[in-house]
């Protein structure tokens, strides 16, 4: 039997019922569903939520590095896995409780990973970027809004593996997909937020973007689906945030491979409307309120205006 998602939510907290995208949402039984009091767009996929402080002032144009490629940038990336990120890991599990569900995907499709792949999450909550690494056992290679970079958060996205999204001009963007091939061709694990932009434990799974899959096609790299889904907030985890704020369960899903024989639009097309479909069933929603593909939205909001 499904259940409506606003049904999930303690009878006490029900601010979320009058949310169209949560009304409309269909779950399968004992899904858990945060309300951490926020008011979460009906209609803008793409509107900001965090609050972002500019810090510097980067351009993302053709003179940026998008692929940093020196021994000291190297050298100083993995320093910081072991002495900075090594502790996020630690306060993530303090923090969320993190655990993980599915990884004997990566031993069962172990050959078929080998050359890299793209692994696609919804985008929930400020530190998923370290959680999906840790799901994986990899470091990742992710592409990010530009604006971050240009905050507090410069040093820690960058040595963390974040790429900045370019301007949009040709020669940037041209110089932004060439970095990522270069990784691709090293082997490596990309992870796309496809949704683009964070919404803190938001239950819904937004509409995809559809460039991860235009690189799983150009690649032919298999696609990972992953959910982040939520948990009550129990035990020891209680001392480290307020009751509402929920624990995180990562899942990892069966890969989608793409079919490079087929023209790759509708190819493309498949793979985003598939691994939305298997991010949905991950997450442990049985209709989702929000169409699969940015595109199928009115085009106001396809730009993020």
């Amino acid at each position: 039997m499904h259940v409506n998602a606003f049904e999930c939510i303690d009878e006490n907290v029900m601010a979320l019922s009058d949310n169209k995208r949560y009304r409309d949402m269909e779950l399968a039984p004992g899904v858990f569903v945060p309300d951490v009091g926020m008011e979460y767009p009906e209609d803008d996929p793409l509107a900001r939520l965090v609050p972002f402080k500019k810090k510097r002032d980067l351009k993302f144009d053709e003179t940026y590095p998008f692929l940093e490629d020196t021994f000291a940038f190297r050298l100083q990336r993995h320093i910081a896995y072991f002495l900075v990120f090594g502790p996020y890991y630690l306060a993530n599990w303090l923090l969320y409780g993190i655990r993980y569900e599915g990884r004997g995907i990566l031993r069962k499709y172990r050959k078929e990973f080998r050359k890299g792949i793209v692994s696609v999450s919804n985008h929930c909550y400020a530190l998923d970027g370290m959680c999906i690494s840790e799901a994986l056992r990899h470091r990742l290679w992710i592409p990010m809004l530009a604006d971050h970079f240009n905050g507090n958060q410069y040093w820690h996205l960058k040595y963390f593996g974040g790429i900045p999204l370019s301007d949009g001009s040709i020669s940037a963007t041209k110089k932004f997909n060439e970095a990522f091939d270069v990784h691709h061709g090293r082997k490596a694990w990309i992870h796309v937020f496809a949704e683009a932009r964070s919404w803190l434990f938001y239950k819904p799974l937004r509409p995809f973007q559809k460039g991860a899959f235009t690189w799983a096609y150009k690649w032919n790299a298999p696609v990972l689906p992953m959910a982040l889904t939520f948990r009550p907030r129990t035990g020891i985890h209680k001392l480290f945030k307020p009751a509402d704020v929920p624990l995180v369960t990562v899942r990892i899903g069966e890969p989608i491979f793409p079919d490079t024989t087929q023209p790759r639009k509708a190819e493309v097309e498949r793979l985003c409307r598939e691994t939305h479909a298997a991010v949905c069933s991950l997450a442990g929603i049985v209709k989702d309120s929000w169409p699969a593909m940015l595109e199928d939205m009115p085009s106001e909001t396809q730009t993020g205006n």
